[in-house]
Order: structure tokens, then C-alpha cells, then sequence
């Protein structure tokens, strides 16, 4: 399957398309959290900063909060990403109370950065059906 991804990636940027920012197998077994994940990884393709934020839920956020987490999205951008859902290790008590929404999984974003690859895991939650980015309050 890579060497298909390559291919596509090859006949992409020959025909002056912008994209192919991301590769790797995205699915889970819930369409929910690949709904997410898929809706993440197209909006970073298209370099969609407000595709982005609309996987937020914003609901109890500090205006603080929200401009990190937007000045996070958008040092990215700029950078090929993989992205995948994995579980959350056990937690202690009082830590899903200090965000938003309480966090239940993990998207584990590795951004291709020049200087070496980084890692970061961002919390994420299911909210009325469909998963969400969730922030701490403060």
C-alpha cells in the first residue's frame, strides 16, 4: 500500500495539485473516530485552518486557551503529518475535569519536521455522535 500512496502522491504533485501531506492507515474500528481523523488529515492537506478549528470543541474554553491551541494548529500546517487514534493509559481523578469535554482517546499527530520528527498527542472526545479536539479550561 505505500508504494500505491507514492504513486498517487507522484501523479498528484506532476499534475500541480497540492496535497499528499499525510499518509498511513487512518482506520479504526469506529466510524466515528475515523470520520475525525479523516476530517483532520483533509483539512491539513487543503492547509484549512477553519476545517481545523470546526474539530473543536470550544464550549468552557478561555480565550487563552482557544488562541494556544489556534497557534498550535497553525504552526503545522506547513509540515506532512501521520495521524492515529490510540487509547488513553489510566488517568488520575481529577484530570479529565480540567478540559472541556472529558478526554477518552488520544489523536497522535507525528509532524515530518526538518529538524526530526515530532510527536504530540492531543486529547479527543466523543460530544453528540462525533469526536472533537478537547482543551483544558484554563
Amino acid at each position: 500500500m505505500p508504494n500505491l500512496l507514492k504513486v498517487v502522491c507522484a501523479a498528484a504533485l506532476t499534475s500541480g495539485m497540492a496535497g499528499c501531506r499525510h499518509s498511513g492507515n487512518t482506520s479504526t474500528s469506529d466510524a466515528a473516530q475515523d470520520e475525525f481523523v479523516q476530517a483532520f488529515l483533509t483539512a491539513h492537506d487543503k492547509q484549512d485552518l477553519d476545517a481545523e478549528e470546526k474539530l473543536v470543541d470550544w464550549d468552557d474554553v478561555t480565550e487563552s486557551s482557544r488562541n494556544h491551541f489556534i497557534g498550535e494548529l497553525k504552526s503545522g500546517l506547513d509540515v506532512k503529518i501521520t495521524a492515529k487514534i490510540e487509547s488513553m493509559p489510566a488517568v488520575p481523578p481529577n484530570f479529565s475535569a480540567r478540559y472541556n469535554i472529558p478526554p477518552e482517546k488520544f489523536l497522535v499527530v507525528v509532524y515530518d519536521d526538518p529538524r526530526g520528527a515530532i510527536t504530540v498527542k492531543f486529547p479527543i472526545a466523543e460530544k453528540d455522535g462525533r469526536y472533537y479536539f478537547a482543551l483544558r479550561k484554563e
